[in-house]
């Protein structure tokens, strides 16, 4: 799930919700590598650059003394999300980010951004891998 575009797109605070990055990448809004992308789902790999067009961040606005820089302007109900995983970079002049690596998870700790503890993604992914191997 990490890896797909629009999860991107919602995570590097380019957009509100995970359903308004997903409107942005079929409108054409989103490049990867330069090339547009309509596919929400799209698989980005080690090192991709995802591009998004300033005019479609909410979370951008015109600073009012006039310089060409962005201010970042969070809406409210983003509060629990708002922190950046460490496996993006994301550079808020270029409205772009770059995709570092795949998320770990460790032990008493997650790259997954979630206001649960580590402790409740493990169970979660413990039950899943369970789930994986008995429908095969």
């Amino acid at each position: 799930m990490e890896r797909r575009l629009d999860f991107i797109v919602f995570r590097s605070h380019f957009a509100s919700s995970i359903w308004m990055a997903r409107q942005m990448v079929v409108h054409g809004k989103v490049k990867v590598n330069g090339k547009k992308l309509p596919f929400p789902s799209h698989t980005v790999k080690d090192g991709d650059v995802i591009a998004v067009d300033p005019d479609a961040v909410v979370t951008l606005k015109t600073p009012k003394n006039g310089s060409k820089e962005l201010d970042f302007v969070p809406q409210p109900y983003q509060q629990p999300w708002m922190f950046l995983p460490d496996y993006l970079e994301v550079n808020y002049n270029t409205c772009s980010t770059v995709f570092l690596r795949e998320p770990e998870t460790r032990p008493n700790a997650t790259d997954i951004p979630s206001p649960y503890p580590p402790e409740f993604h493990a169970l979660a992914f413990e039950f899943y891998l369970r789930r994986g191997r008995t429908r095969k």
